[in-house]
This record gives C-alpha cells, sequence and structure tokens, in this order.
C-alpha cells in the first residue's frame, strides 16, 4: 500500500467529528427502508454467529469489519446517486472479503496485545495490591489508573482500526498497512474522532431506549459515518448533501 500514491491524510477541526455524523444522517435518510434492512440483516447474523459455542464471539468480532466494509460500499454507491439493492451489503463485497477478514484478526490480536501490556504493567506497579482480595476498593487511585490504561488502549486500538475497512474497499490496501494508515490518519484528528465517538455514544444509548429498536437506525448511521469521516480526513474533503 505504501507504494502507491496515498493522499497524506489531512488534518480537520474537532467540530468535524459533528458533521460526519449528519451527512451520514442525511445519506440514511435518502434510502431508510435499504439501511434499515441492512442493519436488520446484520444484527440477525451477527447473532447467530455470536452464539455459536467456543468459537461464537470472536467469529463475530471478525465479521466486523467485513460489514464495515458492506455498508461503506452501499455508502459510496448511494453518495453518486445510485438506488441501493437489498443484497448488495453482500454482492459488492466479493473481492475484498478476505482482506476484511484478515482485517478483523489482526485488530483482535492488536487487542489482545493491549490488554496484555496494560495487565503487565498493573502487575509491576500494583502487583502486591492486586493480590489482595478487594484492591480496587482499598487502591482508588489503581482503579482510575486501570481505567485511563483501559481507555486509552482501547481508543488507539479503535484509531487504528476506523479507517482501514475504507482503505481496503475502496483503495485495495492491505489490512496491516491499511491499520497503520489509519493510525495516522486517526493520531492527527484525535480531537474529531474523539467528539464523533462520544456522539456516537450518546446516540447509541439513546437507540437502546424503545426496546432497542432505535439501533437499526443508528447501526447504519455509525457505518456511514465511518465513509464520512474517511472522505473528510483521506478523500476529498466533506462531500456536499445533495
Amino acid at each position: 500500500m505504501e507504494s502507491l500514491s496515498i493522499p497524506v491524510p489531512q488534518k480537520v477541526p474537532f467540530r468535524q467529528g459533528a458533521a460526519w455524523v449528519q451527512h451520514a444522517f442525511f445519506l440514511v435518510r435518502e434510502q431508510p427502508l435499504t439501511w434499515l434492512l441492512y442493519a436488520a440483516m446484520y444484527g440477525m447474523i451477527q447473532l447467530t454467529v455470536a452464539a455459536l459455542p467456543v468459537v461464537g464471539q470472536f467469529l463475530s468480532m471478525v465479521l466486523v469489519p467485513v460489514f464495515a466494509g458492506g455498508f461503506v460500499l452501499a455508502a459510496a454507491k448511494a453518495m453518486r446517486g445510485e438506488q441501493l439493492r437489498p443484497l448488495d451489503l453482500f454482492l459488492m463485497l466479493k473481492p475484498y472479503w478476505q482482506r476484511l477478514v484478515m482485517l478483523g484478526i489482526a485488530y483482535f490480536g492488536l487487542l489482545v496485545v493491549l490488554l496484555m501490556m496494560m495487565a503487565v504493567l498493573l502487575l509491576l506497579l500494583f502487583g502486591d495490591t492486586l493480590q489482595t482480595g478487594h484492591a480496587f476498593e482499598r487502591s482508588p487511585v489503581l482503579m482510575i489508573l486501570m481505567m485511563v490504561l483501559m481507555g486509552g488502549s482501547l481508543f488507539v486500538a479503535s484509531l487504528s482500526y476506523w479507517f482501514a475497512p475504507v482503505e481496503i474497499v475502496l483503495r485495495g490496501g492491505e489490512p496491516l498497512p491499511a491499520m497503520r494508515y489509519s493510525a495516522r490518519a486517526g493520531m492527527a484528528n484525535w480531537g474529531a474522532m474523539l467528539y464523533c465517538g462520544l456522539i456516537l455514544a450518546v446516540l447509541f444509548g439513546l437507540a437502546l431506549l424503545p426496546f432497542g429498536l432505535g439501533l437499526l437506525l443508528w447501526l447504519p448511521v455509525m457505518f456511514v459515518t465511518v465513509f464520512m469521516s474517511w472522505h473528510d480526513v483521506c478523500g476529498d474533503g466533506m462531500p456536499r448533501h445533495r
């Protein structure tokens, strides 16, 4: 991927995090029934896979970037003004699904490594305290440090993943170079990324209120937000709403 002429990621203001979500909602609103169908298919497949014994949770996580790639390709098609078809979520993935699966495995491995490093660090710093009962109640500092380390680790991992599915399906990238590029673009725009993530987290909480039915809208908006953010940071800038 590095051998190709890949544009240098743009640095955007933190307020763009909200613009990404807004533009994603506008795009989903143009063909709502199809996007809702995509979300329903995604949810049913993920629930079925997650219920499998032993490997269910791992396979469910590996499938996330595969579906992310499908949603991104659908978003690109919708932004061109084309009509989405119910099976587009799957049919357009044929050239990319293997690399997206490898991306999911690489991301899973990154999370495992980060969590192991965090555990080792905590053992080195607070080994004696962790061996006692009620360690977190007795050491508020340990609890705060644990939360900061976990939150920071997950945020760094998410930056290395966020743009990677888009790089694979729209630029033909390979998983590891796509993750490195995503980390570079994400770190350059960590403020906007954090702002966007907080907005999506709030919307996720609201989506859960009416028996979780709001997730049928939240899911496509979330995936299309990834596409919009990539377009703004790594592509030709924020697309104008028609």
